[in-house]
C-alpha cells in the first residue's frame, strides 16, 4: 500500500528499489498498475465526480468508476 499523506516519496522509492532494476534487464517489459479505492461516507456531488472522471481521462485512466 502506498501512503496517500506522501504518494509521490512511496512511488519514487519503488521505481528506485524494483522499477529500475527490472527495466534494466535485458528484454523485459515492465508494466506498472495504479489502482485507487477510496470511501467517502458523505458521497460525492455530481461536480465532484464529474471533476474525478475528467481528471482521470485527462491522465490517461483505462479503467474508472466512481459509484
Amino acid at each position: 500500500m502506498i501512503s496517500p499523506e506522501r504518494p509521490a516519496r512511496d512511488i519514487h522509492q519503488i521505481v528506485e528499489a524494483i522499477v529500475e532494476q527490472l527495466t534494466t534487464l535485458p528484454n523485459s517489459a515492465v508494466k506498472l498498475r495504479l489502482e485507487i479505492d477510496a470511501d467517502v461516507p458523505s458521497g460525492l456531488d455530481r461536480a465532484k465526480v464529474r471533476t474525478l472522471i475528467e481528471n482521470a481521462n485527462t491522465l490517461g485512466f483505462i479503467e474508472k468508476s466512481v459509484e
